[in-house]
This record gives structure tokens, sequence and C-alpha cells, in this order.
């Protein structure tokens, strides 16, 4: 039987470490060493080592033998697969959630993207991104189907922590506000078609700005076509 205290030492730390990813503070790239883990996180290593083996398994973390842990590296194609996956997935949930949702879901849905409203008004990119997330993923809970749920999820915090790093303009931000509520009105009128529509162009979008922002990034920390170290970020 599985010890409740170990496991609550375990999901903390693993919270700790979705965190650290997510805002950025463990960059895509770098080793994960236990001993640097254990001193960080002040953990013994044991539940390190478990929590690297439950992140591989997340794909957020890539074991190379005799070599160790690596926070998945992101590259434009893996921003790119991602979104067109999402996209995918996020289709499916939403057509499935148009089918089934109810009066009283529709108010929870309808109350969860004014919140997003009113995060995106204080730009304030912890609580845009937490409201994000619950609007997403209740239509995924609506949708009840657990296993496009998981996959929805794998490798997401990545680009979590890209979207940290590179920000969102105010155009974006209001273009984001615009197509929730595209998705909700088109739930709300019981059309899959246009929810899937709907869907398409929030992630087509959102993988259009992204990848333009990498670009922009690249070509401003490239000197006479040498590449040059990003800066270090504080955050």
């Amino acid at each position: 039987m599985a010890n409740p205290i170990s496991e609550t030492v375990s999901e903390r730390l693993l919270n700790a470490i979705r965190r650290d990813i997510v805002l950025g503070n463990l960059a895509p790239g770098v080793r994960l060493r236990v001993d640097e883990l254990s001193k960080r996180y002040g953990i013994s290593h044991i539940p390190v080592r478990e929590a690297l083996l439950h992140l591989a398994g997340e794909r957020l973390v890539v074991l190379e033998p005799h070599k160790g842990a690596i926070l998945r590296p992101v590259t434009p194609k893996f921003v790119a697969d991602i979104h067109d996956t999402r996209a995918a997935i996020e289709g499916l949930l939403v057509r499935r959630a148009t089918q089934r949702i109810t009066d009283e879901e529709l108010k929870t849905l309808d109350r969860l993207c004014g919140q997003h409203e009113i995060a995106a008004a204080t730009g304030v990119a912890e609580d845009m991104s937490a409201a994000n997330k619950a609007f997403h993923s209740f239509i995924a809970q609506v949708a009840d189907n657990p296993e496009a749920s998981y996959i929805l999820d794998q490798g997401w915090e990545l680009v979590i922590s890209l979207r940290y790093r590179f920000g969102l303009s105010q155009d974006r931000t209001y273009e984001i506000v615009r197509q929730h509520r595209n998705i909700v009105e088109a739930i709300r009128s019981r059309d899959p078609e246009r929810a899937m529509l709907a869907v398409k162009e929030h992630c087509d979008s959102a993988k259009e700005d992204l990848l333009s922002r990498m670009e922009n990034e690249r070509q401003l920390l490239t000197v006479d076509g040498k590449a040059v170290p990003a800066p270090v970020l504080d955050i």
C-alpha cells in the first residue's frame, strides 16, 4: 500500500519542478542533475529520481543512457507539432462538448471565459495562464474523454514556459479574449462545426504568434551571422 505522506511529498516536488519549467527557471535543454535538484528543493535523492522518471513519462524530460536527464529542448518544429496536435485534439473535444454540455455547464464555461477576460485586463501572465488553462480544461471535462485530455497535456508546460519568456502583445491578448468568446458562442449555439472552426483558429493563431516571436528573438540574438547566447531571464 502506498504511503500517503510519500505521495504528498512526490506530488509537491513534481508541482515545484513543473512550475520552474513554466516560469523558465529551468530552461529547455538544461541538464537536470539529481544532486542539484535535491539541494534546490531541499529533498532527498530518491523522490528526485522518481520525479524525473515521472516527467520523462510526460515527455517533459529526456533520459539519456549514461548522461542523465535533460529538460526537453524546444525547437520551432516542436512548437508547430504540439500546436497542430493540440488543434486536432481540442477540435475533437469541443465537438463532443458542444453535443453534451448542459445549461448549467454552459453557465460555468461562460464564467470561466469571463475570468480569463478579467485576468487579461490585469496583464498578469500567471493569472492569464491559469485562467486560460481553466477554460480549456473545463471544455475537456465536459467532453469526458480522459484519454484525449491526457494527450492534450503532454509537453504543454514547455510551450507555456516559452509564453512566459516571450510574452504576449496587447493585440494578441485581445485576440485570445475574442477567440475564447467565439468558442463559447459556438458551443452555446450547439453548432459543433462552428465550434471546431473556432478552436482551429485559436490554436493556429497561437502557433503562428509564438513561432514569429521565436524567430524574432533568433534574429536579435545573432551578431554578424553568428548566434550568441540568450540573456539570463530575471523572472
